[in-house]
């Protein structure tokens, strides 16, 4: 099997981010167990943590996402444009007003979700994370492979590939609500550990919150392209506890 060159070279690129991310979950998950009294191998958890997270997630996603969006029409030049950008910081801004909306709409109704709003949860490392962690390898993962993925697979079912047609628009609209579906999805688990169950309102509050924020950096990565989707992600983040820390709380 050929190696894409091109297609190693932008997962090398994006590696030193699997990495850090890898190593300050790995540690946060280490001082949790240690809190719980659970004795924990840091060592062990380090390389697994880093396996998962940068050379999985991070590189053969990077790789195989590159190959898939070539194939589809997903693949744009990774360079920032000043009109796009600027759209893409509203989009970001948008969003985070999306995420806001859960202080206002679940957290009254739920007591965890309120007691997680306090100021102290607010620190630049955990902000830094979630932008970094949120905005390049769930990207990678969600849009650049899977939403990428999904396309490929709903071309072939079509038989555009044997006809010599162009991908029906349609296509990229389903591949978007489903990889947005599984974003919200995925976000069950570590809402499960939050709050020991997911209740009826708990699960609405997972997918609209996070099913519609993914469908919208969906779009940004079809339209746009990924690094579009990546810069709005990363935004979201930070407008969110940006309003949250200084106007809010």
């Amino acid at each position: 099997m050929k190696i894409h060159t091109k297609a190693l070279h932008f997962g090398l690129k994006l590696l030193p981010v699997g990495v850090v991310c890898s190593i300050y979950l790995a540690m946060t998950n280490i001082n949790a167990m240690r809190v719980a009294g659970v004795q924990a191998p840091t060592a062990l958890l380090i390389f697994a943590s880093i396996i998962q997270i940068a050379l999985i997630y991070t590189l053969v996603l990077s790789y195989l996402g590159y190959l898939l969006a070539e194939k589809t029409g997903l693949l744009k030049s990774f360079t920032f444009k000043r009109k796009e950008s600027l759209y893409t910081i509203l989009v970001g801004f948008g969003c985070a007003l999306v995420m806001i909306s859960d202080y206002y709409i679940f957290a009254p109704r739920i007591a965890q979700v309120q007691a997680a709003y306090a100021k102290e949860s607010f620190t630049l490392v955990s902000l830094l994370f979630s932008m970094l962690y949120g905005g390049i390898i769930e990207e990678i993962m969600l849009r650049f492979f899977f939403l990428s993925l999904l396309v490929f697979m709903l071309d072939l079912l079509g038989g555009r590939t044997r006809a010599q047609k162009p991908i029906p628009a349609w296509f990229y609209l389903i591949a978007n609500l489903i990889a947005a579906l599984l974003f919200a999805l995925g976000h069950l688990p570590a809402t499960k550990m939050a709050f020991g169950e997911i209740t009826s309102l708990l699960l609405m509050r997972t997918l609209l919150l996070n099913g519609v924020l993914g469908f919208v950096f969906g779009l940004l990565y079809w339209k746009k392209g990924l690094q579009y989707a990546m810069l709005a992600h990363a935004l979201t983040h930070l407008f969110n506890q940006a309003l949250l820390r200084f106007f809010i709380l």
